[in-house]
C-alpha cells in the first residue's frame, strides 16, 4: 500500500484522482514533483499498466528527476515500463514508427543547431543574400517559431520575402539530407496525429497521460497533447501561470487558464502550501503577483518562520551596486563558513552581468554563469574588441579576419583569400597586406573600397589613441561613432529583440571603458585589453565550480532553481519591468518573472538598484522598479547609503590585498 502520510491534504487529493482530466495549480516550492511521482505511483497501484502511463516534461534534467522520484516509490523495472521523456523525445519515437504515413523515411537524421545553421547559410547563399546581412541563427529562431505554432497561419512572416524563400528552402534542404530539425520533430509529429489511424494507435498506448510545467506548452505541443488525451481524456497537467515566463518564445500561457474550459469536467486541485522559503519571501511575492489580472485566485503560504526580511540596497551608481553585493556574499560567507554555491545574483539582462563579474574576479571568488557565455566572451564583445586588437596589434590576424568585413564592407571570401595567399606567400602581417592590397589589380573595385574604408576607419582610431595615450574611453567612444553597431545588428538579426540585446551589451562595453580609466592610474586601450585577457583566463575546474561558486544568471534561467540567499540586482524601470515591455500583457510577463525570482530565495532576499547609470560616459539617472512599492514597507528593511559606502570601500581593500596576494605568491615573501 502506497504511504501518503508525507503528503498534505491538496497534495494527496491530487495523488488520488485517477480518471478525467485535472489541472493541478502547483505554486513555487509546493512539491509538484514529488506529488506527480506519488500520483504515478498511485495509478500503478490501482492496476493500470505501466506501459499505459506517459510523463512528459519539457527539459532532460526534469525527465531524470521524474524518472528517479518515481523509481524510488516503485520498483525500478516498473519505472522503466513507464514512458517518461521530454516531449521532443516522445514525438522522436512515435516518428521512427509511423512517420511513413508522412512519406517520409523513418531512417531520418535529427540535426543539430550548429548544422540548421549551416543550412540556413546555405539557403540564403543560393537565393543571393549575404549571410552577414541576414543572421543565419535569426533566421533558425523564426523559422522556429512558424513551426511551433503549427496549425496558426503566419502570415506575418512570410510577407518577408527573404525568410519565405530561407524558410522554403531550408525544408527543402532538410529533405534532401533525409533530416529534420527540433521543430521538425513537434510539426512533424503533430501531423502525423492527424491521422485517424495512427492518433488512434498512440491514444490506446498512452491512456493516462501526465504533463510537467503545462504553463510553458506551445501551440505546437498543445495540439499534440490535445490529440492524445481526446478519447479517454485522462489528461493530468501541472502547472502554475504565475510562473510563465517564455511568451516571447512561443509559450501560451493561456492553455492552463482554459483548461477546464477546454477539457470538460476537468477538476482543479490547488497546491498553496510552500516548503522552500521564509515566511516573509512568500508573504512579498504573494503582494507583487496579486497585480496581476491574467490568473486564478491562489495566495501561497508556509509554516516556515517569518525569516529575516527582505533587503532594499539602493547604491549611488551601478559600481557601488556590485560592489555591496560581492562584499555582502564575501561578508556573509566568511561569517557563517557556508558555500559562495548558497549565492545566486539573477538580473533581467546578461549585459548586467559584466560589474558584478568584474569584482567577483577582483576579489578572486569563483563564479558560474548559468545559461549563457561570460560577458567578455560574448560574440557582439568580441567584434567590438577585435577591432581594437586588430588596430593596436598589427600582427593579430585572427582578430583582423573577424572584422575587416563586418559589417558587410564588400570584401568578400575570394578577396580574403587572395589576400592570405599573398601574406603567406610574403611572410607579411595580414594588416600590411591588406593596406598594400588597394594598389593591386587582383583586387575587385568594390573591395579596394571596402578595405579603403576599413583602413580609414583605423587611422582615425590610431590617431586619438595617439594623441590621448591615457583616454580609451575616447577611443571606444570614437569607434563607436565611426562603426554603427547598432545598425549593424539590426541589419544581421532578424529579431530586433537579439539586435537589440546585442546592442545593450556593447554600451555594457564602453561603460566598462569608463570605469577602467577612471580606476586605473594609468589606462591605455592596451591595458584595457590586457584586463579582459586576465579575466577570461581565469578558468576554474567544473568540479570548483559546481562545489564553492556564486552563480550569476538571469531571471529567466533562474527558473527551477534555488538558493539559500539570493540578490536581484537593477530592480529599476526600464530593466524589470524592461523598457521594451509597454504592452499591458508584456508588464504581466515582467511582474511574473520578477516573481519567480523572488520564490527563488530560501532564506534571505535582497533587492538593490541604483540611483545612476552610465551611458556612453554620461549620467543617466534611475527609477526604482514598481515592483518594489507593491512589496509592503514592513516586509523590508532599507541598507543604507553609508552601509552602501563602508561595503564599497571594503570591497575595494579586499581586491587590493587579493592583488597583493596574488604577486607574493608569483614572487615569493
Amino acid at each position: 500500500m502506497l504511504k501518503l502520510s508525507s503528503l498534505n491534504k491538496e497534495q494527496r487529493e491530487a495523488v488520488e484522482h485517477v480518471e478525467g482530466p485535472v489541472v493541478v495549480v502547483a505554486g513555487a516550492g509546493t512539491g509538484k514533483t514529488r506529488t506527480i511521482a506519488y500520483r504515478a505511483a498511485r495509478l500503478l497501484e490501482k492496476k493500470v499498466p505501466a506501459e499505459s502511463l506517459l510523463c512528459i516534461t519539457f527539459t532532460n534534467k526534469a525527465a531524470r528527476e521524474m524518472r528517479e522520484r518515481v523509481s524510488s516509490i516503485v520498483t525500478e523495472e516498473t519505472c522503466s515500463r513507464m514512458t517518461i521523456c521530454t516531449i521532443h523525445s516522445l514525438c522522436a519515437k512515435m516518428l521512427r514508427e509511423d512517420i511513413g504515413e508522412l512519406g517520409r523515411d523513418p531512417a531520418f537524421g535529427i540535426m543539430d543547431s550548429t548544422d540548421q545553421a549551416g543550412l540556413v547559410k546555405k539557403a540564403l547563399i543560393e537565393h543571393g543574400f549575404d549571410p552577414q546581412k541576414y543572421d543565419p541563427r535569426a533566421l533558425l529562431w523564426r523559422i522556429g517559431s512558424v513551426k511551433n505554432a503549427y496549425p496558426e497561419p503566419a502570415n506575418e512572416d512570410f510577407a518577408d520575402p527573404v525568410f519565405a524563400r530561407v524558410y522554403e528552402t531550408y525544408n527543402s534542404l532538410l529533405l534532401k539530407n533525409n533530416s529534420l530539425d527540433f521543430d521538425d520533430l513537434l510539426l512533424c509529429a503533430s501531423k502525423l496525429l492527424d491521422s485517424k489511424k495512427v492518433r488512434t494507435k498512440y491514444q490506446e498506448r498512452f491512456k493516462f497521460i501526465m504533463v510537467d510545467e503545462y504553463q510553458d506548452v506551445n501551440g505546437c505541443q498543445y495540439g499534440i497533447i490535445k490529440k492524445l488525451a481526446s478519447k479517454h481524456k485522462n489528461l493530468y497537467v501541472v502547472g502554475d501561470e504565475d510562473q510563465s515566463i517564455y511568451g516571447w518564445r512561443g509559450a501560451r500561457m493561456e492553455n492552463i487558464l482554459n483548461f477546464e474550459r477546454d477539457f470538460k469536467g476537468a477538476r482543479l486541485i490547488k497546491l498553496e502550501r510552500n516548503y522552500r522559503s521564509t515566511g516573509t519571501v512568500i508573504e512579498a511575492s504573494n503582494h507583487v503577483i496579486r497585480n496581476n489580472s491574467m490568473r486564478r485566485d491562489k495566495k501561497l503560504w508556509t509554516s516556515a518562520d517569518s525569516g529575516e526580511p527582505i533587503t532594499l540596497m539602493e547604491a549611488p551608481e551601478e559600481g557601488d551596486e556590485a560592489a555591496a553585493v560581492i562584499s555582502m556574499i564575501h561578508a556573509e560567507k566568511t561569517a557563517n563558513r557556508g558555500l559562495f554555491g548558497d549565492f545566486a545574483i539573477l538580473f533581467r539582462t546578461n549585459a548586467q552581468s559584466r560589474a558584478f563579474e568584474e569584482k567577483l574576479i577582483g576579489l578572486g571568488i569563483s563564479y558560474v554563469i548559468v545559461g549563457g557565455a561570460k560577458f567578455f566572451e560574448r560574440r557582439e564583445i568580441k567584434d567590438v574588441t577585435s577591432y581594437l586588437k586588430a588596430f593596436t596589434n598589427p600582427d593579430d590576424d585572427v582578430a583582423l579576419l573577424r572584422v575587416v568585413n563586418f559589417p558587410p564592407r564588400g570584401i568578400g571570401k575570394t578577396t580574403l583569400e587572395k589576400i592570405l595567399q599573398t601574406a603567406a606567400e610574403k611572410r607579411a602581417s595580414l594588416m600590411k597586406t591588406l593596406e598594400e592590397s588597394i594598389s593591386s589589380d587582383a583586387i575587385p573595385r568594390k573591395a579596394k573600397e571596402g578595405i579603403a574604408a576599413f583602413l580609414r576607419i583605423k587611422e582615425t582610431i590610431l590617431k586619438h589613441i595617439t594623441a590621448n595615450p591615457q583616454d580609451p574611453a575616447g577611443a571606444m567612444k570614437r569607434l563607436l561613432a565611426e562603426v554603427n553597431f547598432e545598425k549593424a545588428y539590426s541589419q544581421a538579426c532578424s529579431d530586433a529583440n537579439e539586435a537589440a540585446r546585442r546592442y545593450e551589451n556593447i554600451v555594457e562595453l564602453a561603460n566598462a571603458v569608463f570605469e577602467y580609466q577612471k580606476n586605473d592610474s594609468d589606462p591605455s586601450i592596451q591595458g584595457f585589453l590586457e584586463n579582459i585577457a586576465l579575466m577570461t583566463d581565469e578558468a576554474e575546474t567544473e568540479e570548483e565550480l559546481k562545489q564553492d561558486s556564486v552563480a550569476l544568471m538571469t531571471l529567466h534561467s533562474a527558473k527551477g532553481l534555488e538558493f539559500k540567499t539570493v540578490f536581484i540586482v537593477g530592480v529599476e524601470e526600464g530593466y524589470i519591468p524592461h523598457e521594451r515591455s509597454e504592452a499591458e500583457g508584456g508588464l504581466e510577463e515582467e511582474r511574473r518573472l520578477f516573481y519567480v525570482g523572488m520564490t527563488r530565495a530560501r532564506k534571505r532576499l535582497f533587492l538593490s538598484y541604483a540611483l545612476s547609470r552610465r551611458r556612453f560616459g554620461e549620467t543617466i539617472p534611475r527609477k526604482p522598479s514598481r515592483f518594489i512599492e507593491e512589496i509592503p514597507v514592513h516586509l523590508t528593511v532599507r541598507g543604507s547609503e553609508e552601509e552602501i559606502r563602508i561595503a564599497r570601500e571594503q570591497a575595494s581593500r579586499a581586491i587590493a590585498t587579493s592583488a597583493l596576494d596574488k604577486i607574493s605568491s608569483l614572487f615569493g615573501d
